[in-house]
């Protein structure tokens, strides 16, 4: 496993000091900035549709593999898909200096598509296929915690955050992140935008992925740990006749964030059982995999490096 050893060097110390300085400077700058970029995001739209009338959106929380699928379905050039993470305002992340949770212990986030995507939604009145994916919440978790710590999480510690140890990584993991948020999101995001629960509903967790109509909705549920190949068979028998391209790997982690973090946080998580199964346990773990399924999941995270 790769590690950085000693402490950091002084130029990392410095920008993550800077970054604290800088932090006004950044709210101002992004409230200038999004108002500009949302409307051009929003003229963009209006020019897909006049072009491609049907829309398919990838809604799904954060690091699910959206960006995959959403990629090989724009690849067939059918439809005007939208990719959105949170469509409800409680999940809208205002800046910096206020909470990344919500009260009920999901995870807000700050996109320019989620206001745009929403006025959408209510103006629309034709019918929207949705494509929505499912991660299991260990691999959640600490993929939005590497992956959006710039931003987030570890904003004033990043650049120096390549040399923190193990135990302090963890630490600042369990005592920041919003754990729930994977199960939160199908709750009170998912559930009100399309009108129904799905973890209410039946899933078939041999196969991993179900079909359903609801209202002007005709929704795809998707499974992320289902082969590449799985998912775009699933894909083509929920678009019968339209020549979906062959899902694969994009926006991955070791783009956006050292990869030896998430190393180092998985390798915390062996010595953390009670962790694993409290997450395993989860609604929405509970019901997209079987028990045994979950407990292969359990196994894993156990022995991960072994």
């Amino acid at each position: 496993m790769p590690r950085h050893v000693g402490s950091p060097p002084i130029a990392a110390k410095i920008r993550d000091v800077a970054e604290v300085i800088n932090t006004p400077f950044r709210f101002v700058q992004d409230a200038l900035r999004f108002p500009k970029s949302e409307r051009r995001c929003e003229r963009r739209l209006q020019e897909s549709l006049e072009r491609r009338p049907n829309v398919l959106m990838v809604y799904s929380a954060p690091k699910t593999a959206s960006t995959s699928v959403a990629a090989a379905i724009e690849a067939c050039d059918a439809f005007t898909v939208i990719k959105v993470h949170h469509v409800q305002p409680e999940f809208f992340w205002p800046g910096v200096g206020t909470r990344l949770s919500t009260v009920h212990g999901g995870m807000r986030h700050k996109a320019i598509e989620q206001r745009t995507t929403q006025r959408f939604l209510e103006r629309h009145a034709g019918d929207i296929r949705v494509v929505s994916l499912v991660r299991d919440p260990i691999a959640f978790n600490i993929s939005n915690f590497t992956y959006f710590g710039r931003a987030y999480w570890l904003r004033t510690h990043w650049r120096s955050a390549r040399w923190m140890p193990e135990e302090e990584l963890a630490r600042r993991f369990f005592a920041t992140f919003t754990h729930e948020a994977s199960s939160v999101w199908w709750q009170r995001e998912y559930a009100p935008t399309m009108g129904f629960n799905p973890l209410t509903e039946p899933f078939d967790t041999e196969l991993g992925w179900k079909q359903r109509v609801s209202g002007r909705f005709n929704t795809l549920i998707l499974r992320t740990d289902l082969t590449d190949q799985a998912k775009s068979a699933a894909l083509r028998a929920w678009l019968p006749g339209i020549e979906i391209a062959d899902v694969g790997r994009v926006n991955l982690n070791e783009n956006q964030s050292p990869p030896e973090l998430a190393q180092r946080l998985q390798s915390a998580l062996t010595r953390n059982p009670e962790y694993v199964h409290r997450m395993l346990k989860l609604p929405a773990a509970r019901h997209f995999w079987s028990d045994a399924q979950r407990a292969g999941m359990a196994d894993k995270a156990a022995n991960f490096g072994r």
